[in-house]
């Protein structure tokens, strides 16, 4: 394969492995998992594992104190939030439901951008949000039943995850992705680490099938999948690799409606597809929504 089709490749395996990331998850709760264990867990393995990698490449380096400190609260509070919203999101409801929700996150980062001057809102954009907005609406089903505590979750999880992107933004002009990722992996690892050690969920006393869930998340659907979007980047561009990115979420979707069996009713789905297709547009048409990590 030429350079372009091996990067649209890689993304797209990318993609798929983090689509794969709930399915895991659901398994490794399935196995007395908790999740700030899980968390902790998956962040410290792939912390060391991203660190190794970078010292054998001879990469690893110390940031400006500036930017270092950015990445360290990127990490250690926004990523911090995000992941713990979303993985405790799929206690309360379905994989295909939370995935969902989690990518308006596009069109939040538009709205984030155009507040704080960094970008222009054309109608095309105005357009995607508006559908974006009903796509959550349909998704969310309040009409059929309640919103439940997982879609807040999920929400939540959206708007904080935008915030992540939002502000580091900037630093990553300035370093390097992979190393960002290093960084922000290993302050995400010492908050899990904390809060677990303070309200003593940390037992890691998990079966065999436990750790394999746990360490298919670290491994396959962190340190892989994160490389290989990188790789994939540098190939084809970040707007067209986050247009790829959207198989994530129709992965997560089929899978889990496969396994689990928790199929969206037809309105649902109609969300669903909005949200998508407003994602495609926000990324076609803006500027600043390339997935950085899940």
């Amino acid at each position: 394969m030429d350079r372009e089709s091996t990067g649209i490749f890689l993304v797209l395996v990318s993609a798929v492995s983090f689509g794969l990331m709930p399915i895991f998850a659901r398994f490794a709760y399935a196995q007395g998992v908790r999740v700030d264990e899980l968390l902790f867990v998956r962040f410290l393995l792939a912390f060391l594992i991203m660190g190794t990698i970078l010292t054998a490449r001879r990469q690893l380096t110390i940031p400006q104190v500036r930017e270092l400190l950015v990445l360290l609260v990127l990490g250690g509070l926004l990523y911090f939030l995000d992941s713990a919203f979303y993985f405790t999101s799929l206690l309360y409801s379905p994989v295909a439901i939370v995935e969902l929700v989690l990518y308006t996150y596009p069109a939040f980062v538009t709205v984030g951008a155009f507040a704080l001057g960094w970008e222009r809102i054309t109608r095309r954009l105005v357009a995607a949000i508006f559908i974006a907005m009903v796509g959550l609406l349909l998704v969310a089903n309040p009409f059929g039943n309640p919103i439940g505590f997982g879609v807040l979750l999920a929400l939540g999880s959206s708007i904080t995850y935008t915030i992540y992107i939002l502000g580091g933004t900037r630093v990553l002009r300035r370093v390097r992705e992979d190393l960002a990722a290093f960084y922000v992996m290993g302050a995400a690892t010492v908050s899990f680490g904390l809060t677990g050690t303070l309200n003593g969920s940390i037992r890691l006393n998990w079966s065999f099938e436990g750790w394999f869930w746990v360490a298919m998340i670290a491994l396959l659907c962190t340190v892989i999948a994160l490389t290989l979007f990188f790789v994939g980047i540098s190939r084809i561009g970040p707007s067209r690799a986050a247009l790829i990115s959207l198989v994530e979420p129709v992965a997560s979707v089929l899978v889990a409606t496969e396994i689990f069996g928790n199929a969206l009713n037809g309105s649902q789905w109609l969300g669903g597809v909005l949200i998508l297709a407003a994602t495609a547009l926000t990324t076609i048409y803006g500027k600043r929504e390339s997935r950085i990590s899940s």
